[in-house]
């Protein structure tokens, strides 16, 4: 199932809801997290991805346990703490929120953990106060440092001396020092309380402290500098410190991505919950971004640990800042400033497989999308992107956003709900039709959800999940005349959901999973209740109407149905040689599927899953496919095996036929799939009746038993969360990622 890791997506497996999170450690949302860094030396052969989590200014709030709860969502191996932890109250507040994750913690001193405040500008300083804190982290003194796998962190104190010549200064030069020569270190990551930089706000930056510390971290190649204090968030560029001068220097401009960049990367994570929120009043030429928000910074080490990824994640998960640094240069080696590439060579991004590399290239179209769902063409270079967590449809045009979204929804937006689906039609008179599918709400909200499979009714709970028809204005700026098309369930669940579409011969067909709600005839249920919409393929026309005589019934909703038997799903696509549809289906922790779908296609959910009896609990039972219980509706639905089982759930997701031959005439009419779970992209042939996959050795039997029989069907990988695959009017393949926020394109080199 697909719940809410990163609010992105993140297909789970029973109860475990917002573990991942994770980049590919996703954040168990609604399709899996993704977790993967200016790295030294790349002397690893093999180095395991892992992630760490860091804010500060936490207080004692709804919106602190809500940064813990995200924060244990994304499952980091470190979290660290950037000072000022119960703000104005005792500590012990704070200790109790951040107990699921004390083992993991690290932290620096804040002014507020060893300072009683009367007033703003008043205060004491409190010895008992600040003894709690290092009791508590069995701290012996305020300044340290330590290493996991290839990074190493300098955690400082702006709260006692750091001038050249006190202890500080000496350890954190030493420290230095040693970690340069440190073969086994790619990465120095420096955390402490008070601020070098910020843009003009209510904190200032501190006097003096970038011009001690920062051509220290010059000389010795620091990476990132992790800042709280400044109840914000902010992120510089790469900048040097101008001696002479007296002032930074930026050295890259590119906004998000940066190779071997030169430079150190300032960031504010003050968003750990404090009450009190500090605006910025300026924006300072260092500055690639900020803004307010309450969330944290997750840091994923991937790619052999030659990559930093950043994401800070808003509470309600959305995604409001991605960065990246790669690096492939030793320690002290002369490296360039990266550029806007458009060509994704460098291991920081997707790669072909090594039976492709030679033959094709990844290019990156558009960056910086939020937890992106689905994309469809309006024509070349000019496509619509729906931002699931935000509601936003974007428009897209030669690469660039339009100023304004075309519409902004209200959308429950937990787990797999939000703006899910968008598919396109023009009428004779020129009229250009939008369908959307989403979670309805009455504004963007963050359901409460204590169970994996069950949210609360406190005011949160969504309208439903309903499918609008828009019309795309004349200066095309604007969606407007919404017409309600369906009005599905959207509880008890969230995830489930379903929502991706496609139009043939004026008909819309549309997958929708179980909603995590038991107990109907079309999940399989002999005596269950009757069908409501959910669980199956819907067939409708343009305008909303089913057919009078419906594959399965006559009555409504029966008659909509096309398929049924259905737990979840999150591709569709025809055949455009025979015109059969296919689909993609994800089991609990088994029995992936891709399958060709038939009218009255019953898919088995929830007696059986891919190849196996399914125990009613997630699980495979052992024994003789039992296809004796199934509901076959007086025989008008039949059961149909999958052409394609995973043993182990990888997310499957987009599907599509490759009706080009951009690629070569090998490639033309084939079928590419994508999954959440790996970032993978897969490439199948057809059989000569294209009724099946054409499978050869392990796979021979339709089912990938291991990750290791998939590998001569991997065409690409490394996209993080694939959402939707689509072949572009330019003949090209495009790939969208939740994960990266990036929609890129497969071209012949």
């Amino acid at each position: 199932m697909i719940v809410d890791k990163l609010g992105y997506y993140a297909i789970l497996t029973p109860l475990v809801i917002l573990s991942l999170a994770l980049l590919l450690h996703l954040v168990t949302i609604t399709m899996n997290d993704i977790g993967h860094g200016y790295a030294f030396g790349l002397n690893s052969t093999s180095k395991a991805d892992f992630n760490f989590a860091a804010a500060g200014d936490w207080g004692c709030t709804p919106n602190t346990k809500n940064t813990v709860e995200n924060i244990i969502s994304k499952n980091p191996e470190l979290v660290l703490g950037l000072g000022d932890y119960a703000y104005r109250k005792q500590p012990q507040c704070w200790f109790r929120l951040i107990d699921p994750i004390y083992d993991k913690m690290k932290i620096v001193i804040g002014n507020h953990d060893h300072l009683i405040y009367t007033s703003r500008t008043e205060y004491y300083s409190s010895p008992a106060l600040l003894k709690q804190y290092m009791n508590y982290f069995n701290l012996s003194r305020q300044f340290y440092s330590f290493s996991y796998q290839n990074v190493h962190f300098i955690a400082m104190s702006t709260e006692v001396p750091y001038e050249p010549g006190s202890q500080q200064y000496k350890f954190v030069e030493s420290d230095l020092q040693k970690t340069v020569s440190n073969k086994s270190i790619d990465w120095v990551v420096v955390f402490y309380h008070r601020l070098a930089y910020t843009s003009p706000s209510l904190v200032e930056s501190v006097k003096g402290l970038r011009g001690i510390f920062h051509p220290l971290f010059e000389k010795y190649g620091v990476d990132l500098v992790i800042q709280g204090h400044s109840h914000n968030y902010q992120r510089t560029y790469p900048i040097n410190y101008d001696d002479d001068k007296n002032k930074e220097v930026i050295v890259d401009k590119n906004k998000t991505n940066y190779s071997n960049p030169g430079g150190q990367i300032f960031t504010i994570v003050g968003t750990g919950g404090t009450p009190d929120i500090h605006n910025f009043t300026g924006t300072a030429s260092f500055t690639a971004t900020q803004f307010n928000a309450f969330g944290f910074l997750n840091v994923n080490v991937i790619h052999n640990g030659t990559v930093l990824e950043g994401i800070f994640y808003e509470n309600d998960g959305t995604i409001k800042d991605h960065f990246w640094i790669e690096k492939s240069k030793k320690n002290n080696e002369t490296s360039d400033s990266s550029t806007s590439a458009s060509s994704v060579t460098s291991s920081s991004q997707p790669k072909m497989t090594n039976q492709y590399s030679a033959k094709f290239k990844i290019v990156r179209v558009l960056a910086g999308l939020n937890s992106p769902s689905d994309v469809v063409f309006l024509g070349p270079d000019d496509l619509l992107a729906l931002e699931k967590n935000k509601g936003t449809v974007q428009r897209l045009i030669n690469g660039q956003k339009l100023t304004e979204p075309l519409l902004d929804l209200g959308v429950s937006n937990k787990a797999e709900r939000g703006l899910m689906g968008v598919a396109t039609s023009s009428t004779e008179s020129g009229t250009r039709y939008v369908y959307l599918y989403y979670t309805e709400a009455k504004h963007d909200v963050q359901d409460k959800c204590p169970e994996s499979n069950q949210c609360s009714n406190e005011g949160t709970e969504p309208l439903g999940n309903r499918l609008y028809r828009y019309e795309l204005s004349n200066d095309g700026t604007k969606l407007t005349n919404p017409e309600l098309l369906l009005d599905l369930p959207a509880t008890p669940g969230p995830a489930h959901n379903g929502g991706k579409m496609i139009i043939d011969n004026n008909k819309l067909y549309i997958i929708i999973g179980d909603v995590m709600n038991d107990g109907f005839k079309t999940q399989n249920y002999q005596d269950g209740k009757e069908p409501d919409g959910t669980g199956g393929i819907l067939k409708i026309d343009e305008n909303g109407n089913s057919s009078n005589r419906g594959k399965l019934d006559d009555k409504y909703p029966l008659n909509l149905y096309y398929a049924y038997g259905i737990r979840n799903g999150f591709g569709l696509d025809f055949d455009p040689v025979t015109g059969n549809l296919w689909d993609t289906e994800n089991g609990p922790t088994f029995g992936d599927e891709i399958n060709l779908v038939k009218p009255g296609s019953n898919s088995g959910w929830k007696d059986v899953q891919g190849n196996w009896n399914h125990d009613g609990g997630g699980n495979i039972k052992k024994g003789p496919l039992n296809l004796n219980g199934l509901v076959t509706f007086n025989g008008k639905g039949i059961y149909n095996s999958p052409e394609f089982t995973w043993k182990k759930t990888v997310g499957a997701t987009g599907i599509k036929f490759f009706n080009s031959n951009k690629m070569g005439n090998e490639f033309k009419n084939t079928l590419f799939v994508g999954d959440f779970h790996n970032g993978n992209l897969y490439h199948f042939n057809l059989s000569k009746d294209r009724s099946e996959l054409l499978l050869n050795g392990k796979l021979a039997d339709k089912i990938a038993d291991s990750p290791e029989e998939l590998d001569n069907v991997i065409f690409a990988e490394g996209f993080g969360g694939i959402t939707d695959l689509e072949v572009g009017p330019d003949g090209y393949l495009y790939v969208l990622s939740l994960d990266l926020g990036t929609l890129y394109k497969i071209v012949p080199k």
